[in-house]
């Protein structure tokens, strides 16, 4: 960390502006990459914040605003506000390549038949990333127990947030009906008599099948 700290101000507003564009683009993908394809990752997200930092600067400057386009040491108002317009470009760019971008040079890149595949880690996280609006869900567990939720609430309604978490290690949802194994069910409220909402989690390791229904 000290070596860093030691380097000049303008590969430090790369690296950090570039490391928050990364950590965007990768957030709950849970994605492991090589030392050499982190770093190059981070230069260009943070190459891509310092380019719009100089456009931004050089605009400002021909409306006739004063406005840094280079670091220097010494001007610690410059840092400053080049380090600001650098994290806003290099996050800007990560939020549209998340929201729009990615999306379609994958579509690009199936109808080129050059790879069909979504490059999600595993079919589990290619469900929670597909851009549909979920209507219930059904876990089954390994005893033969199903739990049901209906997301029919206006605020439960959409992709999953709050009425739905899905992790790794299991799942947690406000169960609206319960199927037992020997076909009896029951309905299930989802507030206590004080006002409590009831949450419950399944651990992976009893969780047979999920099934979603979805709107595309």
């Amino acid at each position: 960390m000290n070596e860093l700290l030691k380097l000049p101000f303008e590969i430090q507003i790369v690296l950090v502006a570039g490391y928050l564009g990364y950590k965007l683009t990768t957030a709950t993908k849970k994605v492991e990459h090589k030392t050499e394809d982190f770093l190059l990752q981070v230069l260009v997200f943070g190459t891509l914040g310092r380019v719009f930092s100089y456009i931004v600067a050089r605009l400002v400057m021909k409306l006739g605003y004063w406005a840094p386009t280079a670091v220097v040491d010494t001007d610690y108002k410059s840092v400053a506000i080049i380090s600001v317009l650098a994290i806003v470009g290099s996050v800007g760019f990560a939020l549209l390549w998340r929201k729009y971008l990615e999306k379609w040079v994958k579509a690009l890149m199936s109808r080129l038949k050059i790879y069909h595949d979504d490059h999600e880690t595993s079919a589990f996280r290619s469900v929670l990333s597909a851009d549909t609006r979920w209507s219930f869900i059904q876990v089954h567990l390994t005893g033969g127990k199903i739990l049901e939720s209906w997301l029919k609430l206006p605020e439960q309604a959409g992709i999953p947030t709050k009425p739905v978490i899905l992790n790794d290690d299991g799942i947690a949802l406000y169960v609206t009906a319960i199927h037992g194994a020997d076909g009896d069910s029951r309905d299930c409220d989802q507030l206590t008599t004080t006002g409590e909402n009831i949450i419950t989690y399944i651990p992976r390791a009893e969780i047979k099948q999920i099934d979603i229904g979805w709107k595309k």
